[in-house]
């Protein structure tokens, strides 16, 4: 079976691997095959074509003698007789029960072709069937995107939070040992150690939802991961030409308006003759000879004929229906390009959007580590507070963590945007 793409294939370089075993960091690829493989629906390509197969072998035997055995008992109030005498000779009249055992063979000859079509019509429910199963796997990498790249954010802001949470602590040290010394006061020490807490508790939070997150990825794609996995960001430097068609949904209504051009035809092959050949034989009474009250042996051979050639414009709105059916799907299409462009630009401004904000980030950052050098070396001579060092210090931090996060937000928007053009295969 041949899968027919439009379009440009867009690469995108992702190391990937087979294995079932995580062997160095996991790699976006990776968990694209593992989830499909894992994916309950997937599995239903081969169910389709093994129930295609077995329907198309069922049409065939219609071109096999169709062999039936049949019987009949019966009695009737009245029988046939001669309305004339004869002097001198006796007729005999006829019984009234009958007996009747036989055996019918019907072999098709011709049929107009509706069994060939009826064949194309079983490979065209196929091939969109297995299309609605792609659109599936499209969906689910859509899914998976997301539970990878919510992973990476969390272990970005653990990482921060912990380094965050060393500094302070290493700070804290000094700031007790002026303590000790009576050089410091101590609530300089208890506003220190309250944050160090308040960052433990946010650390708490966030490796419960990364447990949860990681716990996703590993039901998605079948494998069991440790919280403390690694993942490789994906890179992807370029984003594709704004394409509207490469996405499975396109397919599958090329597929379905196929299906119904079959369906079509057949509305005018239903109007063509047909012909068979047919024989009989059996043992009953009476046999052939109506006149008879013995029991007989019979046989008769032939060929059948029929033609329909009037049944009341029912192949006229047949077809009227079928066409009604291809505008729907039509007009389905065209509000999915809608749908999909809007989607695509509104994808490519996240794009722009964030690029801008990482650009203003590296500024920020700058500025905001030369403020917390100061500020560090301004509470280490005692003239500011813990709490005036700790509004400088956190103020560094969260322009760390925006621009860790935009980073990575601006690869999920890249892939995003190329998942949802349909270049990712």
């Amino acid at each position: 079976m041949k899968a027919m793409k439009k379009g440009l294939v867009w690469l995108v370089l992702f190391t990937s691997t087979a294995s079932a075993q995580v062997s160095g960091p996991l790699t976006l690829d990776t968990c694209y095959k593992r989830a499909q493989a894992n994916h309950p629906l997937s599995r239903q390509a081969p169910l389709f074509e093994e129930s295609t197969r077995m329907q198309e072998s069922v049409l065939s035997s219609n071109y096999l003698p169709q062999v039936s055995i049949g019987g009949q008992v019966s009695w009737q109030s009245d029988v046939t007789a001669l309305p004339i005498s004869i002097p001198n000779v006796s007729i005999p009249s006829l019984d009234k029960d009958s007996y009747k055992v036989n055996l019918d063979v019907n072999q098709l000859i011709w049929d107009g072709g509706m069994i060939s079509r009826q064949k194309e019509l079983e490979e065209a429910g196929l091939l969109v069937n297995l299309q609605t199963v792609e659109i599936e796997n499209h969906r689910l990498r859509e899914t998976v995107n997301q539970v990878f790249f919510t992973i990476l954010i969390y272990q970005e802001r653990e990482k921060l939070l912990r380094l965050s949470m060393s500094e302070l602590q290493s700070k804290l040290r000094k700031i007790r040992s002026g303590v000790a010394n009576g050089t410091v006061l101590q609530s300089n020490a208890d506003v220190l150690d309250a944050e160090i807490i308040h960052i433990e508790q946010s650390l708490t939070e966030l490796v419960h939802s990364k447990a949860s997150a990681i716990y996703k990825l590993g039901e998605l794609t079948g494998t069991s991961f440790s919280n403390n996995i690694e993942l490789e960001i994906p890179v992807t430097d370029s984003l594709p030409p704004m394409l509207t068609d490469l996405r499975p949904e396109y397919r599958l209504f090329e597929l379905q308006q196929e299906k119904f051009g079959v369906q079509k035809s057949m509305t005018g092959i239903r109007m063509l003759p047909r012909i068979s050949a047919f024989g009989t034989v059996g043992y009953g009474k009476p046999g052939l000879n109506m006149l008879s009250n013995q029991f007989d042996g019979f046989a008769m051979v032939g060929a059948r004929f029929s033609w329909t050639i009037w049944n009341w414009s029912q192949r006229r709105k047949e077809t009227r229906i079928i066409e009604i059916q291809q505008e729907v799907i039509e007009t389905q299409k065209q509000n999915f390009e809608k749908n999909q462009r809007i989607l695509l630009n509104s994808l490519k401004q996240d794009i722009l959007k964030t690029e801008n904000m990482i650009a203003a980030d590296f500024r920020i950052v700058s500025l905001r580590d030369a403020v917390e050098k100061s500020a560090a070396a301004l509470l280490d001579q005692g003239m500011i507070t813990s709490t005036e060092y700790l509004t400088e210090k956190n103020q560094q931090t969260q322009a760390q963590l925006n621009l860790q996060l935009h980073k990575i937000q601006l690869q999920l928007a890249r892939i995003n945007y190329i998942t949802a053009s349909g270049m990712l295969k």
